[in-house]
């Protein structure tokens, strides 16, 4: 955008207080055909005030609008009803002609229903009378997204037809018998297949009757199979039938017949397998060892040819992700064996509840998923009640212990107009996670419904996360820093700051995170700005290294770094390139993003841990998972939640809860670190207590430099 800094941060600034956020989109590419400057500027200024960039060009003679389309992609094209010489209707011959799909509007002087009837008539997009601005930016982001539509088409058109031609090179060098028919006749066939049935060439296969390659007495139910798939869209088809050579021997073959493309027309795939055995090992290499479920390879597969059927139409089904409640606790307590056997016991169940009609699968360590083939989501939410309540009352045992366990059952939709697998997985977890949000136990079912509220939530996230991006590229954010001061370890030299993020507004004044992340702890943007942080951090304590001063730095990230394994290779690469000691980085993990995500949180403090780093757990004793948290993650510096010291500061409070929290953390030899301390009484009791740290506003107020006096001359 060619927005200056300041126009940027004061949309910031509009958004966080408003909240009244439109999509933002980038330069958009104008050509005004036969207008003045004096008719092209207020309509710039307009599109600029509905948070549009655009990049104007007038023409004004028909040279100069043939010139303007060989120069570049425009994505509008505005005009009126003045021009004399080169007019609308003229430039859509040329654009008819030249195969340039540019959506025109036209500016008319009024509603009158002639000139929007002739506008019409010479296949212009939208005519908007001049008075109508509200409705000009309207149809404008109306042809703009329209526009965006059809070009993705296009990369996805193109990107099929080459993936298509890598999938005839794949089935060309396979050395799996494979052939493509149209109805009974045979359009393709490998050197494999060819070889398989005896025949010198491929070539003189292709034309054929399939039918003809196998036994008479199978001819009718391969063609019902066949038709089932061209037809009526059938899923995946095994067959065992007698297989017919060319020199008119038979042998036993397995048929794999599958829904497929082939010189960019629908058709089906034919696999021979000669040996029953190779289908047999197929099928164990497509099932989880332990459940005896389809594993997440064959899911992921099955998953995305469902969603393929489902873009054609008439094959809408439903995706239930069942997630287990207390997995990580359980094996926790009982360790891996016992939680093999509770996957084992809830495999049976669901077997025992889903028709075979229906695929099974554990797609992860602690989850289940069901691909419903019912279109009907009442239906799906009927039988997810149904395994939901099977699961609970389901006792297991293992070594002389008896396990019960519960299930949160996430439901999505699949159709037409489904998104991306990753996206519907998404959604699936997401609505199983918010039942355990709202009720800590879980155990429940939820239907995804992408309703109007959560559009426009999305809208606004959207908008935001550019924004930030922004900032981001302007320079608008910027680091403060508060020491860690040492309370009973008088022996640590090096000294310990926590970093802080602000943004700054309009006029410099500072805006806290809390006030702008929130939102965005589950979009990308959280982990461009984690890692802003991370590299500003390191730069000043780059800074800090050359004056001969050691500090040790607390870095905050959110849930969806937890989430993100590329962030640690990107960190990685960092910290080879800076040359700094890794262990003066610490970085923090809330307790309650760590219970949320345990498996991802521990396998991030895990390899920050192989880089040397050390990992802080904050806001510890705020979830009821406290101790499971801080098994799992095994931090070298604890955190306490600030709400434990504001209770210290309550002179009528009863201490003993924290007292007790400090005491079992220092029989685990943890370094405690006590937030948020604002007077020397509290600073007292924590000194009797123990803690290691002490941090707040008391001692100092978070500053651009690391400069506290330390009392270490």
């Amino acid at each position: 955008m060619t927005q200056s800094p300041s126009l940027a941060t004061k949309a910031v600034l509009d958004q966080l207080s408003t909240r009244r956020r439109q999509r933002l989109r980038k330069n958009v590419q104008l050509m005004f055909l036969g207008m003045t400057s004096e008719e092209s500027d207020p309509i710039i200024r307009l599109l600029r005030a509905s948070r549009l960039a655009p990049r104007g060009h007038l023409v004004t003679s028909e040279q100069e609008f043939l010139d303007s389309l060989s120069e570049r992609s425009w994505d509008v094209i505005l005009c009126t009803t003045n021009q004399a010489d080169f007019t609308a209707k003229n430039a859509m011959h040329h654009l008819r002609r030249l195969d340039k799909d540019i959506p025109v509007i036209q500016l008319v002087p009024n509603s009158d229903s002639h000139y929007m009837l002739q506008g019409l008539k010479n296949n212009i997009q939208a005519v908007v009378p001049l008075e109508e601005k509200e409705l000009l930016i309207i149809h404008i982001r109306r042809e703009l997204d329209a526009l965006e539509s059809r070009r993705k088409l296009r990369q996805t058109e193109s990107a099929l037809s080459e993936s298509e031609q890598q999938y005839e090179q794949l089935m060309e060098s396979s050395t799996r018998a494979l052939a493509c028919c149209d109805g009974d006749t045979i359009l393709y066939a490998n050197p494999s297949f060819a070889t398989l049935l005896g025949f010198e060439s491929a070539e003189s296969i292709v034309g054929t009757s399939l039918a003809l390659c196998f036994n008479q007495n199978h001819k009718q139910e391969l063609v019902e199979q066949l038709t089932l798939i061209e037809e009526e869209g059938a899923r995946n088809t095994n067959l065992q039938l007698t297989a017919v050579r060319a020199d008119e021997t038979e042998f036993e073959t397995d048929i794999a017949l599958r829904p497929a493309r082939y010189n960019n027309s629908p058709c089906v795939q034919i696999a021979l397998r000669a040996e029953r055995k190779e289908q047999e090992q197929e099928l164990q290499d497509k099932l989880d060892l332990v459940s005896g479920l389809y594993n997440a390879d064959h899911f992921t597969s099955e998953l995305d040819e469902t969603l393929q059927r489902a873009l054609d139409g008439g094959a809408d089904c439903n995706l239930l992700y069942i997630s287990l409640d207390n997995y990580l606790e359980v094996r926790s307590d009982i360790g891996i064996e016992g939680c093999d056997q509770i996957v084992r016991d809830i495999a049976g169940l669901l077997k025992k509840h889903v028709n075979k009609a229906h695929l099974l699968a554990r797609p992860e360590e602690d989850s289940f998923a069901v691909i419903y083939h019912d279109p009907n989501p009442d239906k799906a939410v009927n039988l997810a009640n149904k395994l939901c309540k099977a699961i609970e009352g389901n006792i297991s045992e293992s070594s002389g212990t008896t396990i019960q366990t519960t299930s949160s059952i996430g439901i999505t939709t699949i159709s037409d107009n489904t998104p991306t697998r990753k996206v519907l997985l998404e959604r699936a977890r997401a609505a199983a996670d918010s039942i355990r949000a709202e009720n800590q136990r879980g155990n429940g079912v939820r239907l995804h419904q992408q309703q109007e509220t959560q559009a426009a939530a999305h809208d606004e996230e959207h908008d935001l996360a550019y924004t930030l991006e922004e900032a981001i590229q302007q320079n608008k954010l910027k680091l403060l820093f508060q020491p860690t001061v040492a309370l009973n370890n008088q022996e640590v030299t090096d000294h310990h700051y926590e970093t802080f993020l602000r943004l700054l507004g309009k006029n410099n004044e500072e805006i806290s995170p809390s006030e702008f992340l929130d939102t965005l702890d589950q979009a990308d943007i959280s982990i461009k700005i984690d890692r802003w942080v991370i590299k500003e951090t390191m730069v000043n304590l780059q800074r800090e290294f050359r004056k001969k001063q050691r500090n040790r730095v607390f870095i905050n990230l959110s849930s969806r770094t937890l989430k993100d394994r590329k962030t640690l290779l990107w960190l990685s690469e960092l910290l080879r390139k800076a040359g700094l000691p890794a262990n003066y980085l610490v970085f923090q993990i809330s307790e309650t993003d760590a219970s949320s995500y345990l498996k991802h949180a521990k396998f991030f403090a895990d390899t920050l841990r192989k880089l040397h780093c050390q990992i802080c757990v904050k806001h510890y004793g705020s979830s009821i998972n406290s101790e499971l948290v801080l098994k799992q993650i095994n931090p070298d510096f604890v955190r306490l939640d600030g709400t434990y010291i504001q209770e210290l500061n309550e002179a009528d409070t009863d201490n003993k809860q924290v007292l007790k929290l400090l005491h079992s953390l220092k029989v685990q030899n943890k370094t405690t670190i006590a937030p948020q301390v604002e007077g020397t009484r509290v600073m007292g009791t924590l000194w009797k207590a123990g803690v290691d740290f002490v941090q707040g506003n008391y001692l100092q107020t978070p500053k651009d430099a690391m400069d506290y006096d330390f009392f270490d001359s």
